[in-house]
């Protein structure tokens, strides 16, 4: 055609639908009538296809009857021309579509920036959020560790100097204030690892082998009618990580599945290399389009509705009975997994259960897409 368009021709619809997924044309030129498929079959094709609602798509037709371009428009058409056509009045119709497409672009564009200002803006209120209650968790976590010390401290002495009185009873009460003590000092620790935020010494390689030795340890804490399957691929990209801390996060991981399927159903760990993933975080919501390697945690319990989703990474948040949970537990995977450059991805459906996914972030190359002209014929 010329005047600075770039143009594809199809013999047929189905020629045309083909060399699309290469061309992605902006304006499309089609007549009514084609052999197979006619020119409004191709319209409702057209609109139906990713992005075809952003097509304008001109209909070229000897048709001139009210209820043929009626029917040219419901089926999709932005705009027709009566045959026989000069080339000057096709051009200009071009032009004038050519300018709609501008301006909806324009519009779509705008909208989108909208949309990722508010996102930017809600990522960076959890972020504020996050920093403000990390510092003063760790304030809180300082403090209660120095008396706790003294307090198991001087339990230890007690038993040392005490052995033996009141029929033994003393040193009993002695051990639980210990052992209530030892799992105090197992929330500081997990008090601190949300407060810090960081990542940890990354000098070990994420692969099965020792995904195994965590599996190994988490046997006990599991019931008799949990079962505890593993499947770790070979060919995974290398990932350094803490060891410490994937057994923290895959420990808070299996203990909620666990609770969420009443101690019975199966928890599936899955260690594998994902490639062109594009969605949301759903713990900081940003948007992810790059390969990880992805470790996930799945269960067959109850899910998570959507509500409780939203808030699921959230401090102190737990839909837990009062003193069975410290809602601790996902906050500590989202600053562990965020620390290291991570995501983490969750699907869940009420009654038929949750994948945990942790995306671990690998180098790679970018793949970008080629530049396409904006008119196409059939």
């Amino acid at each position: 055609m010329g005047a600075g368009y770039l143009v594809e021709t199809a013999e047929n619809a189905a020629q045309a639908l083909e060399k699309m997924d290469a061309f992605h044309p902006e304006i499309v030129l089609t007549d009514w009538v084609m052999d197979g498929m006619d020119g409004l079959e191709l319209c409702q094709v057209l609109r139906q296809r990713k992005n075809g609602q952003l097509l304008y798509i001109i209909l070229l037709t000897s048709h001139d009857a009210e209820d043929s371009l009626v029917k040219a428009f419901e089926a999709g058409t932005d705009d027709y021309i009566p045959k026989p056509v000069t080339p000057r009045i096709l051009l200009a119709r071009v032009q004038a579509g050519a300018r709609l497409v501008r301006l909806q672009i324009e519009v779509e564009q705008a909208r989108r920036e909208q949309v990722e200002r508010a996102r930017m803006a809600q990522q960076i209120q959890r972020a504020h959020k996050m920093q403000a209650i990390g510092k003063l968790t760790g304030g809180i976590a300082h403090n209660f560790n120095n008396h706790l010390a003294a307090i198991l401290g001087y339990a230890e002495l007690a038993r040392e100097m005490f052995p033996g009185v009141g029929d033994g009873q003393l040193d009993e009460f002695l051990e639980n204030i210990q052992q209530a003590g030892v799992e105090a000092r197992d929330l500081v620790v997990s008090l601190r690892s949300f407060s810090s935020g960081e990542s940890g010494s990354c000098k070990i390689p994420l692969m099965g082998v020792m995904l195994d030795d965590i599996v190994r340890m988490l046997q006990p804490v599991m019931t008799a009618s949990t079962v505890l399957e593993a499947n770790f691929g070979q060919e995974i990209p290398q990932v350094l990580v803490n060891q410490d801390q994937i057994y923290q996060m895959i420990m808070s991981l299996c203990i909620n599945a666990r609770e969420a399927m009443d101690g019975k159903g199966d928890i599936c760990l899955h260690l594998q290399y994902v490639r062109d993933v594009r969605a949301s975080c759903t713990s900081c919501h940003e948007w992810l389009n790059d390969d990880f390697v992805e470790l996930s945690v799945s269960d067959n319990g109850r899910g998570i509705d959507a509500e409780t989703l939203h808030r699921v990474f959230d401090p102190f948040f737990s839909n837990k009975e009062v003193g069975q949970g410290t809602g601790l537990g996902l906050s500590v995977v989202h600053g562990i997994m965020h620390g290291c450059g991570g995501h983490i991805l969750v699907d869940s459906d009420v009654g038929k259960g949750s994948n945990f996914r942790l995306l671990f972030p690998v180098a790679g190359e970018e793949m970008e897409n080629a530049g396409t002209g904006p008119a196409m014929s059939a």
